[in-house]
């Protein structure tokens, strides 16, 4: 690096000041000079960048970290003219199931497993790491839903990588579901291993009041409008799921186990 050079990288140098040191007679300076006077320079310009990467110029600031490693979800990018809130387990406030999406009679409609497995839905097997309860009001009406953030072991359908924690919106809060439709969703608590078969949540899915709009994506990554026929739930005495729709045969011939489960599905989806 040129005096020239250092000088413009230190900054606030005027030009005539490094026109004259252009002009001085190259003496020979004592080598301790020459060099403090250099890793004086650096260190200044060093400590000049080292401030412009913790300003955030140029790159992540330190708010923009925190905010993108966050469990909580974070503003609403696609709802609008909803107000969304979290609440805790011991002050609930209850307002009803989905707003939207399929209604119960069409959810509860008989299909057989290869109908239901048709449907554009994911389909892994977690374990359930947390749970999280959001109250929504929206076109003066107010329903709560419950996010559950569960870890997939492994994923038989969709690109939901083993290892990773994915949320699950569904509508209610414990004690407060209409178990004709949420099925186990409401006996789900942290540590429940299950098989989900759960939609994936786009800036398209969601209810509407009016001009108003709720997207569930706001909140989860995936959904689900009904849980009884598209959880199977392990309770510790076997697999809880829709025994009327689906003939899983046991391995032991007695208890059916999720091992059991995900061998039936990843048949019926390779049919």
């Amino acid at each position: 690096m040129t005096r020239e050079e250092l000088f413009r990288a230190v900054g606030e140098v005027r030009e005539d000041q490094i026109a004259d040191a252009a002009e001085m007679p190259n003496k020979a300076a004592p080598r301790w000079r020459r060099y403090g006077a250099l890793a004086a320079c650096l260190a200044v310009v060093l400590a000049g960048a080292f401030g412009v990467s913790r300003l955030g110029i140029g790159g992540a600031s330190d708010q923009e970290t925190v905010q993108e490693s966050a469990d909580a979800p974070a503003a609403p990018q696609y709802s609008v003219g909803a107000e969304i809130r979290e609440i805790d387990s011991s002050g609930w406030s209850w307002g009803g199931l989905f707003n939207g999406g399929a209604s119960s009679d069409a959810s509860l409609a008989w299909l057989d497993p290869e109908e239901i497995l048709a449907m554009d839905t994911t389909i892994f097997r977690g374990t359930v790491t947390g749970l999280r309860y959001y109250e929504v009001t929206l076109g003066g009406g107010t329903s709560c839903y419950t996010v559950a953030s569960v870890e997939v072991s492994d994923c038989l359908r969709g690109d939901l990588a083993a290892g990773d924690t994915y949320n699950v919106l569904y509508a209610g809060i414990p004690g407060r579901m209409s178990t004709s439709i949420s099925g186990d969703l409401e006996n789900l608590e942290v540590g429940s291993e299950a098989v989900f078969m759960p939609y994936p949540a786009t800036a398209d899915t969601g209810w509407r009041s009016g001009d108003d709009y709720f997207c569930y994506a706001d909140l989860a990554e995936l959904y689900m409008d009904e849980g009884r026929r598209f959880l199977f739930l392990e309770t510790g005495e076997g697999v809880s799921y829709a025994t009327e729709v689906y003939d899983i045969p046991a391995a032991d011939g007695e208890t059916v186990t999720l091992d059991d489960v995900t061998a039936y599905l990843r048949g019926l989806l390779e049919q």
